[in-house]
């Protein structure tokens, strides 16, 4: 098995001709997304994501210097070696964990993309996995705080472009104003649409008191009602047994989620692999929520490795979690400078057939995209 010769990061952004509706965390200005490449002794080139962390040009300062000595001269398929090492030096031990565990994320998707190309197989058949089409809903940078008669022209857009049947939309805005867009896009589109509700960590106000309405109105889960740092209101509200209670993006490691798990806290686990530690501690966090009859339906972050890396992630956690789908009409990170990856058709998700991840990255057309520094949500009021 080939050696890695060379890992780096990069910052790539895309400033939106046409800022997306806020959520609870506001309006991005635009899409940020830390690019990790490792490159093996044979010359195969591997891609992963690392989420941005809101200061993505720090996640890629770690990948380019501390990391290296992690994982630069290892195999390319010692993923859980750079995995165990890094989270016993620098996760589980030191101040800059969470900084550590997004490097390792985009690390890990990009040494399982390479490892892939070497075998010259998809990489859910190194994982051994086998279902290659799964349900989706409707998310992304879409569906946002919008007069409810605009959000209904998104959905239906979705709808008749895509065939999604289900779609999540954002409250935290507030009581009134969120309940009335979830019963409007109920009464427009029926009991055949599946409507999920993102709170986004419920900022503006204690959003458990929409959660009557919510089941009411028929919500298939109210993601981050609360900050990740209050496990304990998680728990609570779970217990009302109004709504199903899902979150995961900003939790850390498989350790975090075993404490969640344990408390009672969840009912959708949600991980991130731009953000968790890749593939390698997302199949971890798959199969204790598994191993606890939970539902499993991992986020995504901004671009196509991400998306496709989760894909190959639900075949080899069973096949029967649930995709998160970009609903973005734009976005280069997608089908432009970095493409390929799933098949959205029909309301379903198809795995690419190519070897590793299934991403094509034009590199010489990244240029176009040079990284920002900071955060890319601006500063609000809230």
């Amino acid at each position: 098995m080939p050696r890695i010769t060379s890992l780096d990061a990069r910052v790539v952004s895309y400033r939106f001709d046409n800022r997306p509706r806020p959520l609870s965390l506001g309006s991005a200005l635009r899409r940020d997304v830390v690019l990790v490449r490792v490159v093996c002794e044979d010359g195969t080139v591997g891609y992963g994501e690392s989420f941005h962390g809101h200061a993505g040009s720090a996640v890629a300062e770690i990948v380019n210097s501390t990391m290296q000595e992690v994982v630069v001269g290892r195999e390319v398929h010692e993923t859980q070696a750079v995995n165990r090492e890094t989270f016993a030096r620098f996760v589980l031990s030191a101040g800059m964990s969470g900084g550590f565990l997004l490097a390792l994320s985009g690390i890990d998707l990009a040494m399982w993309d390479a490892w892939g190309k070497v075998k010259g197989e998809p990489v859910h058949h190194l994982l051994g996995g086998s279902a290659t089409d799964f349900a989706l809903y409707g998310g992304g940078f879409t569906l946002g705080f919008q007069p409810p008669p605009e959000l209904a022209e998104e959905v239906g857009r979705m709808r008749d472009s895509f065939g999604w049947q289900a779609v999540k939309l954002r409250i935290g805005d507030s009581p009134e104003r969120d309940v009335a867009r979830v019963r409007h896009i109920r009464a427009v589109f029926g009991a055949e649409l599946s409507i999920m509700v993102d709170a986004n960590l419920g900022h503006r106000y204690d959003v458990a008191r929409v959660a009557p309405a919510l089941a009411d109105l028929g919500v298939g889960w109210l993601e981050e009602p609360y900050a990740p740092g209050s496990p304990a209101r998680f728990v609570a509200l779970r217990a009302r047994g109004l709504v199903p209670v899902a979150a995961g993006e900003n939790l850390g490691g498989a350790h975090e989620f075993a404490d969640w798990i344990d408390r009672g806290a969840l009912d959708v686990v949600q991980p991130d692999v731009s953000r968790v530690g890749g593939i390698t501690e997302a199949l971890r966090i798959a199969a204790l929520a598994r191993a606890a009859g939970l539902r499993f339906a991992p986020h995504i972050s901004h671009s196509v490795l991400n998306h496709a890396a989760t894909l190959h992630l639900l075949s080899a956690a069973g096949g029967d979690g649930v995709f998160e789908a970009d609903g973005s009409v734009e976005n280069p990170f997608r089908d432009g400078v970095l493409s390929g990856g799933p098949v959205l058709a029909n309301g379903r998700a198809s795995l690419p057939t190519e070897p590793g991840l299934g991403v094509l990255v034009n590199e010489d057309a990244l240029g176009a995209y040079p990284g920002e520094r900071g955060s890319p949500f601006p500063r609000t009021d809230n």
